[in-house]
Parts: structure tokens; C-alpha cells; sequence
């Protein structure tokens, strides 16, 4: 714990200069002389809360301009014991910050509850917002998005008390990225176009950032029109070729041609990332043009160009990171390539190296995708003991599966109609319930 015993008033706002390291002339704002400074930093004459104000004011202004992550309140000078409660709350900041740099990511009940006890007892609002990005960042990092958001969400309210900090654009970016992480694409674009709206001071790479994660959105949702006028939007702020999200832009609008069936302009798209990125071997990310690249000849049937391009993906496998945020399209753009070119184990071989990343990440809508993969492969192949020993796993995804009458309508259906001379009609339902 920090603590100043028996410290003024008067020795806590030269505590306070000195740790700024600011002279007096420079917290005065031309509206207090220099001399009033001396005066109270040596208990000579007492200080008001108006020149507390102006000092505080003229203190954050410096902090500014030397981009130091800090705001002083007027009762941070007043009240030597509050400030001391804001040194404890960085030691604490601190510690969360090693903790997320060495993967300690659990935070139990308690700790939670003590900590949010010890801010509103003091009205820490300023440390409040920092805490809780941390623990937003280490919710996400845990693969928690659920209390992500809701910590996103509250250090988002607290940041309007402050709408000079400079990190309050961080925090409305990270809150788009987690709805768009779990789903909530609608919310995302909302956001994002509130974050265009609202946040002064945006350098030409933030609206970048925001109009890009508003075309990601737009593609989730299969609005592709919509998600290829953001990305022309992001396009005309700040191009630089070697930029990574210059090339991410690149990579999404290739998406967008080809869930169009434009595959000429996704292949250009894909070229041109491919290009930037000869300057910078990122093996990730070559690894995911090349794979998105032979998802393109997948779909054009295109057998010679596919071989190519699976043998350059899987010679680069080696080279990934461990946790690669890719692997799991990776894996499955190979499982399909391999699937088109009926080489049926291959793809069995890689639709199981992804279903083992989904469990372990915990990738829930992934994990049902590459099982009805699986289970569409082994019906294929005839294989219905890989079907009877992954049926658990099966039962349990079906399990999960929110059940209303329409639901309960259907299961009836195909059950009054499973027999072999109804399968056409079990078929069409099938069919008729999406991708």
C-alpha cells in the first residue's frame, strides 16, 4: 500500500507537481500567479477549491501534451488520502498488467468485489476505466466475451466523464471487436458509426479502423454491398503499403468478392495484399491469403491451381505461431480442398486437427460446423463407425441447440418421416434450415 503519513494539503500538490514533473509557472494558467503556488506548497496560505480547479486543469493540459496516461481531480489535491488511494489503485493497475503480459488471467469473485468496494469508496471514476479495461483484456484473452462486454461496456460509461482522454477511443474499438466476436453485428456497425460520430481528435488510421470493422459486420451479416463501401471508405484514409490493416482491408474485400461470386476482383484483391506483404514475411498472414486464395479455385473448380496452392499453405504450416488466430480456416480450407480433390483422409486429417483447436479455444459455433463436416464425410464414406464414436460429441451439440415448438415441430417431422422411402422429404427440411 502507498502511503504519506500526516502529509498538507500544501505538500501534497508539490508531491503531486514534482511526480508531473511540472514547475510552478506552468499549473498557474495565467490565472494565479506563481508566487500563490510557493505560498501554499509551504502551508503558508491555504488553498480553495477554485484554484484546486484551475490547477488541476492546467496539470491534466501538461499531462497532455507529454501523452501521460493520468488526470488529476481537484480532490485529488484537496485530499492527501485520496491521492493516496489513486497511487494504491496504480500499484494495482500495475499488477494486472503483469499478470496479463504472463497469462495469469483468472480473477475470482472476491477480488472483484473488493476492488469495486475500494473505487466507489474513494470515486476513483479515472481508475475505474483502466481497471476495467484490464480486466475486459483479460476476459478476453481467457475467451470470456460475455464479461469482456460487460466491463468494455462499463468503462465506456465512465469514459464520457472524461471526453478529453485519449484512450477512450481504445475502449469503443475493443467493445466493436468483442461484438463482433460474439456475434452481435447489428451492435458492432451501431457502435461503429457512434464512434465516427462522437470521438473527437480520430487520426486518419482510427476512422480506418472503424470503418473496417463496420464492413466486417456488414459480411458477417451478408450484406457484402454494404461491407465493400466501408472498405472503399477505409481505403482513401492514410494508404500505406506496408500497413496491416491495409492489407486486412484488402483481405476482407476479397472475401466480399467472393461470397458475391466475383472471383476475378477477390483474386486482384488477394494479389494486391499478397504484394504489400512480400516486403514483410508475416507467415500468418501469407499463409491465410494463400489459403483464401485457394478457397477461390475451390469454388471455380479450378484442380491444377488448387494442388498449387495446398501445397504452398501446407508447406507454410510449420512456420505458424502456435495460437494462431487462423488455423482453425486454415484447417478447414485445406479439409475442403482436399475434400473437392476426393482425397477423403486427407480431409478427414485436417476437419479433426480443427475440431481439436475448437475444443481446446472453445469455439463453440466453429466446433458444430466442423462436426456436421465430419458427419457429412462420413456419411460420404460410408464410415458409420467414426459417426458412432463421435455421436456423444454429436448428441451433446444437438443438446445445446435453444428448443421452441418450431424446433420440437421439426425433430417430430423427421421423425415421423425417417423411414427410406421419405428420405427426399427429411432432405428438403434439412435444406430449408441454412447453411
Amino acid at each position: 500500500m502507498v502511503k504519506d503519513e500526516n502529509i498538507t494539503v500544501g505538500q501534497n500538490l508539490k508531491r503531486i507537481r514534482k511526480e508531473l514533473e511540472l514547475k510552478q509557472y506552468s499549473i498557474t494558467g495565467g490565472k494565479i500567479t506563481r508566487n500563490l503556488i510557493s505560498l501554499i506548497e509551504n502551508d503558508k496560505t491555504p488553498l480553495y477549491e477554485d484554484n484546486a480547479k484551475i490547477i488541476a486543469e492546467n496539470m491534466n493540459s501538461n499531462a497532455m501534451e507529454k501523452n501521460m496516461n493520468i488526470y488529476i481531480e481537484p480532490e485529488d489535491i484537496l485530499d492527501p488520502k485520496r491521492y493516496d488511494a489513486k497511487k494504491d489503485a496504480d500499484v494495482y493497475i500495475e499488477g494486472l498488467r503483469k499478470r496479463l503480459e504472463e497469462n495469469h488471467l483468472e480473477i475470482r469473485p472476491e477480488e472483484l468485489q473488493k476492488v469495486e468496494l475500494f473505487l466507489n469508496n474513494w470515486n476513483l471514476s479515472d481508475k475505474k476505466i483502466i481497471i476495467y479495461e484490464l480486466w475486459a483484456d483479460m476476459y478476453y484473452k481467457a475467451r470470456d466475451f460475455e464479461n469482456e462486454h460487460m466491463y468494455l461496456t462499463k468503462a465506456w460509461e465512465y469514459s464520457f466523464m472524461y471526453p478529453k482522454r485519449k484512450g477512450n477511443y481504445r475502449i469503443i474499438s475493443n467493445l466493436i471487436s468483442n461484438c463482433i466476436n460474439s456475434g452481435k453485428y447489428e451492435e458492432a456497425i451501431r457502435l461503429g458509426n457512434l464512434g465516427l460520430l462522437s470521438q473527437k481528435n480520430l487520426t486518419d488510421n482510427d476512422k480506418k479502423v472503424f470503418h473496417y470493422n463496420n464492413a466486417l459486420a456488414y459480411s458477417y451479416l451478408n450484406k457484402f454491398d454494404d461491407g465493400l463501401r466501408e472498405l472503399a471508405i477505409a481505403k482513401k484514409y492514410n494508404l500505406n503499403a506496408n500497413d496491416k490493416l491495409e492489407r486486412k482491408i484488402l483481405v476482407s474485400e476479397g472475401f466480399c468478392y467472393v461470397k458475391k461470386g466475383e472471383y476475378g476482383k477477390a483474386l486482384n484483391a488477394y494479389n494486391l495484399a499478397l504484394r504489400m506483404l512480400n516486403t514483410n514475411k508475416n507467415y500468418d498472414e501469407l499463409c491465410l491469403i494463400y489459403t483464401n486464395m485457394m478457397e477461390v479455385f475451390v469454388k471455380s473448380k479450378d484442380s491444377k491451381k488448387i494442388s498449387e496452392y495446398l501445397n504452398l499453405v501446407i508447406n507454410l504450416l510449420h512456420d505458424l505461431e502456435d495460437n494462431s488466430s487462423y488455423i482453425i480456416k486454415i484447417y478447414l480450407e485445406i479439409a475442403n480442398a482436399y475434400l473437392f480433390l476426393k482425397k477423403y483422409n486427407s480431409s478427414e486429417e485436417y476437419l479433426l486437427k480443427a475440431l481439436k483447436v475448437t475444443r481446446i479455444n472453445d469455439e463453440k459455433d466453429l466446433h458444430s460446423k466442423i462436426l456436421l463436416k465430419l458427419f457429412n464425410l462420413y456419411i460420404e464414406k460410408n464410415e458409420i463407425k467414426k459417426i458412432d464414436d463421435l455421436m456423444e460429441e454429436f448428441v451433446q451439440e444437438v443438446s445445446n441447440i435453444q428448443k421452441d415448438d418450431r424446433f420440437v415441430l421439426l425433430l417430430n417431422l423427421i421423425l415421423y418421416n425417417k423411414e427410406e422411402k421419405n428420405k427426399d422429404f427429411v432432405q428438403k427440411i434439412l435444406n430449408k434450415g441454412g447453411k
